[in-house]
């Protein structure tokens, strides 16, 4: 399959695009990645920063298994942590693409001459940056869709493990969990014996506790090191997250020119969630639906990246291209790369809108 290399095509100019921007090491970390490298090196620390940039901003709001794994790769290969980590991603993104079509196969089936196309796109989409980039989105990917293509072998074992892994890697991932097993267990037919009915919920309870497992792993070494198990969720107004309705932050968003860009993904999601009921991709359409209310019930900040970088948003997005007109699809394909490039260029140069 050519996927790979393409992948190594892409990842070449990415290097030569940081090469120019001041090496892959000061061009391509910014923002949370800096947090995961410095997790990664030197542990969680017991006190938050005090510098006027990020007065009060802790490591503790960043859960353990991608910075953990950067540790094992360094470990392993005698790398440094930036390195670790993109070699990481680096991995990981075709194992999500390729995951990503199998699903799509399972789920929408797709004509054999639109499968070249949706590869394509899957890979180029703009929202596929962070997949490229020291952060967790592909981590996180490659877990949700393992999990869920696990439960639906009835592969519980397997499916547990992945679980457990999601909801260390991100606050969403027992959300996630907790949607995808109740999906599970009502997927039989109405007709269907209660043996059936029976394993279907024990699967779908083995599956959640897993899930919580991995939270409360977390959750306890934070109460060990902090006095304070949640301390994930409390360090977040630091960032200058408040409670507030979705609608609220999205109309202040407009009032502002650095969350303008924020506030017109929110409601290019909203429309995608929508159009995604609409085709019946119900527990993806929930999945998105709750990852949304939850980023943007507490601030802008990220809501492109959070809901828009996951692997449902761009197989839907993906649909919408096979949609197109087959003589649009080479535009499409360069728009994509021209706005790839665009972005890239944004990311090196620190532009916030981004993060």
């Amino acid at each position: 399959m050519w996927i790979i290399p393409l992948h190594l095509v892409l990842l070449l100019a990415l290097f030569l695009m940081a090469w120019s921007s001041g090496g892959p090491a000061n061009a391509l970390c910014h923002w949370d990645c800096a947090w995961y490298e410095q997790i990664a090196v030197q542990g969680y620390s017991s006190t938050p920063r005090l510098t006027p940039n990020d007065f009060a901003q802790g490591s503790w709001a960043f859960f353990p298994l991608y910075p953990l794994l950067i540790r094992a790769v360094a470990g392993l290969t005698g790398s440094g942590a930036h390195a670790a980590g993109f070699a990481l991603n680096g991995v990981l993104f075709p194992v999500l693409v390729l995951l990503a079509v199998l699903y799509m196969r399972d789920r929408t089936p797709v004509a054999d001459k639109d499968r070249t196309f949706c590869v394509l796109m899957l890979m180029l989409l703009p929202t596929t940056l962070w997949y490229r980039l020291p952060y967790t989105e592909c981590l996180y990917g490659v877990l949700l869709l393992g999990c869920v293509m696990a439960m639906s072998k009835r592969r519980t074992l397997l499916a547990a493990l992945l679980a457990c892994a999601l909801c260390l890697t991100r606050p969403t991932g027992l959300f996630c969990v907790l949607i995808a097993a109740a999906f599970h267990v009502l997927a039989l037919p109405s007709a269907a014996c209660r043996s059936d009915r029976r394993d279907r919920l024990i699967e779908g309870v083995v599956i959640i506790l897993a899930g919580a497992t991995g939270l409360s792993l977390f959750i306890f070494f934070l109460d060990r090191l902090l006095g304070d198990g949640l301390a994930f969720a409390h360090v977040q107004a630091a960032w200058g997250h408040r409670l507030r309705l979705p609608v609220v932050w999205i109309w202040h968003g407009f009032k502002h020119s650095r969350t303008i860009p924020m506030s017109i993904a929110a409601l290019a999601e909203i429309a995608l969630i929508i159009w995604s009921f609409r085709i019946r991709w119900r527990m993806e359409s929930v999945v998105l639906l709750v990852t949304f209310l939850l980023a943007s019930s507490t601030s802008m900040m990220s809501i492109h990246r959070i809901v828009l970088a996951n692997p449902f948003a761009n197989m839907l997005l993906t649909l919408l291209a096979c949609k197109t007109p087959p003589r649009w699809r080479p535009c499409l394909v360069v728009l994509c790369l021209v706005t790839d490039a665009f972005l890239m260029n944004g990311w090196m140069h620190g532009k916030r809108f981004l993060a």
